[in-house]
């Protein structure tokens, strides 16, 4: 094994044989496959809303689209017909799994899952903004649900933002009058453990959505939540005797903030500079 004969990995790398990707379609007995393509979409075109958009466009016919992200695992069928259920039932017009952590997850990303996908699922309305903010908004495109003839009268996914189109979503199905359901019994594997600066670039973009949201956002209370996150990051790490990770959390909290403050006044700066700073730098070439 390499890990013992670290002078073998140069060999394998030589010897390695690389083939073309498959892709293996299970049909259950009795039925027929369906046909599927795959869009080629450089990256220069991608955008997280405009996308989207355009895969829901393929799906002609379709009652209800699905969403999942490439990195997301479903570990049982049973997640979709969960996901499916609170739409089919009409209790609500969209709906969000719960993310789980990776097995290989290190500590800190394991609460970020826990803390952000709780294990009781929440009906939410227009109602609920005053008492969560913009919370009441929250909703993710990993693994989620929304009623075809809803989300095209809602305008489907926002193209011009640079990331958050699932939360602008949901912000315009709550504010007309319709209901949203994060469903917990839906799980999937979903984790990223980024590295210092990763999360510094995540939160600069996340704090250019929340500079450009306008309208959407507006009478929601912002604040708060990531200050609670940290106090129940530290105890959680306290109390799986990991005292050393406290640096971490502090180091991260602190790039978190400070690049959700830049973010928050990109319009001040350089788009050479916001290029620099965001993790989806194509977003400042498209506008």
């Amino acid at each position: 094994m390499p890990v013992y004969r670290y002078d073998y990995l140069g060999a394998i790398g030589d010897a390695a044989t690389y083939i073309q990707p498959l892709v293996v379609e299970t049909v259950e007995a009795g039925q027929a496959p369906q046909n599927r393509g795959a869009i080629p979409l450089p990256k220069a075109d991608f955008g997280h809303g405009s996308s989207r958009n355009l895969g829901a466009r393929q799906a002609t016919g379709a009652a209800i689209y699905i969403f999942l992200t490439q990195d997301a695992v479903v570990p049982s069928p049973d997640t979709i017909e969960h996901l499916l259920a609170p739409i089919r039932s009409g209790e609500a017009v969209a709906t969000f799994a719960r993310q789980l952590p990776r097995p290989e997850a290190t500590l800190l990303e394991r609460f970020s899952r826990y803390f952000n996908y709780p294990e009781h699922s929440q009906l939410r309305t227009e109602a609920d903004i005053p008492r969560l903010g913009v919370k009441a908004f929250f909703f993710s495109n990993v693994c989620s649900a929304v009623r075809a003839d809803v989300f095209w009268a809602a305008g489907g996914f926002p193209e011009d933002v640079i990331m958050n189109e699932d939360m602008a979503l949901a912000a315009r199905l709550l504010r007309a009058g319709h209901c949203i359901k994060y469903v917990a019994e839906a799980e999937v594997l979903h984790s990223h453990d980024y590295t210092l600066q990763q999360q510094f670039r995540r939160n600069f973009d996340v704090g250019a959505y929340f500079a450009d949201a306008g309208p959407a956002l507006a009478g929601a209370r912002v604040g708060g939540e990531g200050a609670r996150f940290v106090l129940e990051q530290l105890r959680y790490i306290l109390r799986h005797g990991r005292p050393d990770l406290m640096p971490r959390v502090i180091a991260e909290s602190a790039a978190k903030f400070t690049a959700f403050q830049l973010g928050r006044r990109h319009h001040w700066l350089p788009r050479a500079l916001k290029k620099r700073l965001s993790m989806h730098s194509y977003h400042w070439d498209q506008h």
